[in-house]
């Protein structure tokens, strides 16, 4: 069985994304495929037990036979970051790591391992990213999600630098159209010349950064006033109608597939809303809408979300969960995928791998 374990510098920069693309190539070449997150710090409940929300969407879509719990090891919630900053008797993480990391590659051709929310993530219990790696014996492919020209390189380089000849090379997501050419030219040449392969790089796809009206409904503990209209609708922009209307209006018809987050007692807000390209209409402070503007919202498709929360409170929600990539929509899952096989050398990043 061979590893591959997948990092980032930084939250955010696609991880789980690449590892089941990578995971989903392999499939479709006949090979047989693990996965596994040694450390989680997104803990959610799913049936009774804590399990990561990554590790679950992944194995689920990969078909793999072990509990979700199997592939998340270590679980790190609040009770138990307590409990090690109280001085209780330390776990063997490490033992716990490797058993199941016997377990998840059993039979397997190729196991990948997701890395934490960062490479900041794992010292406290003594299991940092370069630790994991060189206990598994696991070569490193990185994602450096694009900021800056100035902050790819840097995420780049400190990636070579903590992850040493371990690190395979690097895969760039999220970069934007007018910097598409730069960052595959001049940039990648000078990453190379440096000592790091550059696989890919990924152009910026609004579409994958999106959520659906169903995650939002989710994240807002919302009441969904429009049966309807779809679950499956994808947001890619948030507004804020806290302005007057003629503003609201100019600023909404900038914005594709937005969600609008607005008082209840907005209506004409909700309506200068509905009149543009609106996925969702999320109303705060528990204020019902008119029915004039939920029968408008049905015609047109918008789903109409009741929150009980003010509106800052209602953004601050969202914001945790906005710009991550997340897969779970078939759509997005297969742009995502249609993007690798046109901007990733996988016969370079294969060969690399020994596959």
């Amino acid at each position: 069985m061979k590893a591959l374990y997948v990092t980032a510098v930084v939250t955010y920069s696609g991880k789980t994304a690449l590892a089941l693309g990578i995971g989903l190539k392999l499939q479709s070449m006949g090979r047989k495929v693990g996965y596994m997150k040694p450390i989680s710090t997104q803990p959610f409940l799913l049936g009774g037990k804590l399990v990561d929300e990554d590790a679950e969407f992944v194995g689920r879509t990969l078909g793999l036979d072990l509990p979700t719990e199997a592939l998340s090891p270590i679980i790190l919630d609040d009770a138990k970051i307590d409990a090690v900053l109280g001085g209780a008797p330390a776990e063997d993480y490490l033992a716990a790591m490797r058993s199941a990391y016997a377990t998840a590659g059993e039979g397997r051709d190729m196991l990948l391992l997701e890395g934490g929310a960062s490479m900041r993530e794992g010292y406290l219990i003594g299991l940092n990213a370069m630790r994991i790696a060189e206990t598994l014996d696991a070569p490193t492919l990185g994602v450096v999600r694009f900021r800056s020209t100035l902050m790819l390189v840097d995420d780049a380089l400190a990636l070579k630098s903590r992850m040493g000849d371990r690190l395979l090379g690097i895969v760039v997501n999220s970069v934007p159209d007018d910097q598409l050419e730069a960052v595959r030219g001049k940039v990648s040449t000078f990453l190379e010349g440096k000592g790091v392969r550059v696989y890919g790089v990924l152009p910026s796809d609004p579409r994958l950064m999106s959520i659906s009206v169903s995650e939002l409904t989710t994240v807002l503990e919302a009441k969904k006033l429009t049966p309807e209209v779809s679950d499956d609708g994808l947001i890619e922009t948030l507004s804020v109608g806290a302005m007057s209307v003629e503003a609201a209006t100019q600023h909404f018809r900038r914005l594709q597939r937005k969600a609008v987050i607005t008082g209840g007692d907005r209506a004409d807000i909700q309506a200068a809303a509905l009149e543009t390209s609106t996925t969702a209409l999320v109303l705060t402070g528990n204020l019902q809408p008119s029915s004039t503007i939920l029968k408008h919202a049905e015609s047109r498709g918008v789903a109409v979300l009741l929150v009980p929360y003010n509106t800052l409170e209602a953004i601050e929600r969202v914001e945790k969960v906005f710009g991550k990539t997340r897969l779970a929509h078939p759509e997005k899952l297969t742009r995502f995928r249609e993007s690798l096989d046109a901007n990733l050398n996988w016969a370079r990043l294969f060969a690399d791998m020994d596959v």
